[in-house]
């Protein structure tokens, strides 16, 4: 038994993770694991990725609890990408399904709630985190002997940024919370990052992905958050993807420096074996389609 935490910020790809990552979990090794889903800021404000990570639990059926994250970075002043996933972060299809989804905010834990409840486990922590850092870094800093692996979708290593020339949107958000997550990795070595380097490899047209959904109410409402979108990238699936099936990605190890200040958000990497990050770079494309196909089944 142990204990794997989805920290998120719902958005339109992070939406579709939760519904690879409930297919996923019923069939692999953590299927009788205390499962959270922490809503953190991020694509758009936490009040609203709050409620999106309500509206995929029910969507996709998730047996898990789920914890308000920060709504802030630890220092730096906040970003958001509305451009790209909508004001409500699901593509303006939120109004839609909060009217469906029993919307239920007082049975929401707070973050340090959930930091006791894991203290007090004891239990051995994964976490597979698809935005800012911010409550992963607080999570870092308080159970870090707990720890045992942490995924992230975040940073560009050798590949421009998407939010600034040099910058990939999560690690521009709050770079503090990267630095603790690379000192830590320091010391454990446990963290894995899945960095546009690789993500943009998985950029697909949006019809070619709703072919691989079989059950029509996923398939219904991953249409309805990305009707206005003809391409597709599955930023934060592989990420998903990553943490289930590590044996078919391709990584690369690092020493890593982010720049906090002047180059917010900017990856500096040596590649060296006796590095700190395992950094994926490649995955089995073929191996990837199969998980979503087996992921969004019908029943």
């Amino acid at each position: 038994m142990g204990t794997l935490i989805f920290d998120c910020d719902p958005g339109i790809d992070d939406a579709i993770a939760l519904g690879l990552f409930s297919g996923l979990l019923k069939k692999s090794q953590y299927s009788n694991f205390n499962v959270y889903i922490v809503a953190t800021w991020g694509n758009v404000p936490q009040d609203k990725t709050l409620v999106n990570s309500i509206i995929s639990k029910s969507i996709f059926e998730i047996n898990c609890k789920i914890a308000k994250g920060e709504s802030k970075p630890l220092k730096a002043s906040p970003v958001h990408a509305k451009k790209i996933h909508g004001e409500d972060g699901l593509g303006g299809a939120a109004k839609k399904y909060i009217t469906k989804t029993k919307i239920e905010t007082e049975e929401v834990m707070d973050l340090k709630e959930l930091i006791k409840i894991l203290n007090d486990s004891k239990d051995k922590i994964h976490i597979i985190a698809t935005g800012p850092l911010s409550s992963t870094a607080q999570i870092i800093q308080k159970l870090g002997d707990q720890l045992e692996r942490i995924v992230w979708m975040g940073g560009s290593f050798f590949h421009d940024g998407n939010f600034t020339p040099y910058a990939e949107f999560n690690s521009y958000c709050d770079p503090d919370a990267v630095k603790v997550l690379f000192e830590f990795a320091k010391e454990k070595k446990c963290a894995e990052i899945v960095p546009l380097d690789a993500t943009e490899k998985t950029q697909m047209e949006t019809d070619k992905f709703l072919k691989l959904i079989e059950d029509q109410n996923y398939k219904a409402f991953i249409e309805d958050i990305t009707k206005n979108t003809r391409l597709i990238t599955l930023h934060d699936p592989l990420a998903v993807f990553t943490f289930f099936f590590p044996e078919h990605t391709k990584k690369f190890i690092t020493v890593s420096h982010i720049d906090t200040k002047a180059f917010r958000g900017k990856i500096s990497s040596i590649i060296t074996p006796t590095g700190f990050l395992k950094v994926v770079y490649d995955f089995d494309r073929e191996k990837f389609i199969e998980s979503i196909r087996i992921a969004f089944k019908k029943g």
